[in-house]
């Protein structure tokens, strides 16, 4: 801070607040700050929001969700929300409800400052309110706010700020506002932690919103309906948040929760583009106005923002979105037609093919290895510290990673094996007493012991499994059929058939069934452009062109049903493409450029029924 004001050449303030942080050059510390303004220019606002979000600990911004929202992010919003708003600016009242270190509250106080000319300190203490649970965001807020005040020429000796310390899932605006009746204006970044990251405070909190019902819910969830309830008649919200919502288990609740109120609501959704330097997150804007409206959606890079106009909104009526499965919001007219017609075709993918995640150990470097010699009865593993051990033949079985095969020859290569502290008993998989693991496979059980503690370190320590030595979940481990896999993430997937029935896998998908030719056919359909258009644009972007292949987005494709000829045909042919497209009944061929569908004719000579 002093050095801010310094490199403004402001040496004195009148604001006691300022003035009691400021150090003079009487302090003992002034030649360190001397020095530190000769190696470190701090000149602009940004700059000191960024430090103050730099000294939070990585901890607290894992628990607290803190995170830098840049200028023109907060320009954007808050400008399109006060615009928008279209009433007196001299009376509206704004509020920041995960306020930080006041960011938006700078961002607004510049804008109305701007275009009503009132003093800061009037629009301080009348029109900006903000709550952070962090003590130290609010201590910072005042300070930040206070020296945009100073270095326009508005040096107060005071100012009456409305910044609260408390948990926004547990505080009333009514207890601290006298005949509150809302807010005009709601603007922010909500916190995103995951639900395995949060405090237990915020985890028992989070139980008490409508909007949190589904899944294992993120932190920024509930802002989305404390938020909205807390506006007026007409008032308006702009946050920017993770897109998660519009797709997710988790955010189902939050769907069903805009459907039922009909909240006009408006998305921009920036993709796989990572907004937030250092954080591996995709998001979106979101503005919602506390009125009976539709979903408008428009996907953009950050580079368009500026240039997206109200006319290249598609809109959407919420009695056509499924609010369990997940919205399918897409950025044209061509389109939202290509996606419903190639879902109304057949049977949902959902209700004739099983889908199965890989299994989940949770600590993979414990019970995965490739080995780095066999003999008859042992297989050899090497740990990271260079440690050899001998584990029994008979507790191992082979598995695969299906985002690293991309051949059936790949697969009858891999050599990665598992061990397995299991046994089947008629159709259930059971976990090995220990006394009978330790008398099976004493070598096996000397080294699951010797990694005992690490074992027990998974999920934070807090789960209690049914042995010490068994497996994080138990999903997966009773597959016993042939296998179409295909990776999580990838820029175009690639769709492998494993015909051991007994292989098991981890990190990817698979399509299982007993039929190997259902599986052909089947691979052939989701290797075609027809499965690939579908899945690029209703699937959840990332870094790189990567896109989503997770069940939940395959789930609503339409599976033709095909004639035992028909499948011949679709396995022989040396044109899948145009056959498949007669199949959909696609008399207009869609192709893909700048991720964008469009519509192309066809050759006259062709005929898709």
């Amino acid at each position: 801070m002093s050095s801010f004001l310094y490199q403004k050449d402001i040496k004195t303030v009148k604001n006691e607040l300022l003035l009691n942080l400021l150090i003079k050059e009487e302090d003992e510390d002034f030649d360190a700050l001397d020095e530190f303004i000769s190696l470190q220019k701090l000149n602009d606002f940004e700059q000191i929001i960024e430090l103050f979000e730099f000294v939070i600990s990585p901890q607290e911004k894992i628990i607290n969700g803190a995170i830098y929202t840049p200028k023109h992010i907060r320009d954007y919003i808050v400008d399109r929300s006060i615009n928008a708003y279209n009433d007196n600016l001299e009376t509206i009242q704004i509020c920041d409800p995960a306020c930080g270190c006041s960011g938006f509250l700078l961002s607004c106080a510049k804008f109305l400052k701007n275009s009503t000319n009132r003093a800061y300190k009037q629009i301080f203490e009348e029109q900006l309110y903000g709550l952070d649970i962090e003590e130290y965001s609010i201590d910072r807020s005042k300070i930040l706010l206070s020296i945009l005040a100073v270095t326009e020429g508005e040096d107060d000796e005071s100012y009456d700020f409305n910044l609260h310390e408390n948990n926004a899932l547990d505080f009333n605006w009514n207890d601290v506002i006298q005949d509150f009746e809302g807010f005009d204006i709601i603007v922010g970044n909500p916190p995103y932690v995951c639900s395995r990251n949060m405090d237990q405070e915020s985890l028992e909190m989070i139980q008490k919103w409508e909007v949190t019902r589904s899944g294992h819910p993120d932190l920024y969830i509930p802002f989305f309906q404390l938020g909205f309830e807390n506006l007026k008649n007409n008032g308006i919200l702009g946050y920017i948040t993770v897109n998660t919502f519009i797709k997710s288990v988790n955010g189902r609740s939050l769907r069903e929760y805009f459907s039922r109120n009909k909240v006009d609501l408006r998305i921009i959704n920036f993709g796989g583009e990572q907004i937030f330097r250092n954080r591996s997150t995709y998001t979106c804007i979101c503005f919602l106005t506390n009125r009976v409206g539709h979903v408008q959606y428009k996907k953009t890079s950050l580079s368009g923002l500026n240039d997206i106009l109200d006319e290249m909104f598609i809109e959407y009526d919420y009695n056509t979105l499924h609010d369990h499965d997940g919205w399918n919001l897409v950025d044209s007219e061509e389109q939202l037609e290509y996606v419903n017609k190639i879902e109304s075709v057949g049977r949902l993918f959902k209700d004739v093919y099983t889908t199965r995640n890989g299994i989940a150990t949770l600590k993979n470097d414990v019970y995965k290895f490739f080995p780095i010699k066999e003999d008859d009865d042992y297989f050899f593993l090497k740990t990271k510290k260079d440690k050899v051990y001998k584990i029994e033949k008979g507790i191992c079985r082979d598995i695969v990673n299906p985002n690293k095969v991309r051949s059936e020859e790949e697969i009858i290569a891999n050599d990665e094996k598992i061990i397995f502290p299991y046994e089947q008993e008629e159709d259930e998989i059971l976990i090995l007493e220990e006394e009978v693991l330790c008398k099976l496979y004493p070598l096996a059980y000397r080294y699951l012991c010797d990694n005992k503690k690490v074992l027990a370190k998974r999920d934070k320590g807090k789960r209690e499994y049914e042995k010490w030595y068994a497996y994080g979940r138990r999903q997966s481990l009773d597959i016993n059929s042939y296998k179409l896999f295909f990776p999580h993430l990838s820029e175009r997937p690639t769709f492998t058939i494993s015909r051991d029935r007994n292989l098991l896998f981890y990190s990817g998908i698979a399509v299982i069934s007993d039929s190997l030719r259902e599986l052909r056919v089947l691979q052939r359909i989701m290797e075609s452009d027809v499965f690939f258009d579908y899945i690029k644009n209703i699937t959840k972007d990332y870094s790189s062109g990567y896109i989503s292949m997770s069940k939940n987005y395959i789930k609503n494709f339409g599976i033709c049903e095909l004639t035992e000829d028909e499948k011949d045909t679709l396995l022989e042919t040396t044109d899948p493409e145009n056959f498949l497209r007669r199949l959909y009944g696609l008399n207009i061929r869609y192709e893909i450029a700048e991720n964008k569908l469009a519509r192309v004719a066809e050759p006259n000579d062709l005929n898709y029924g």
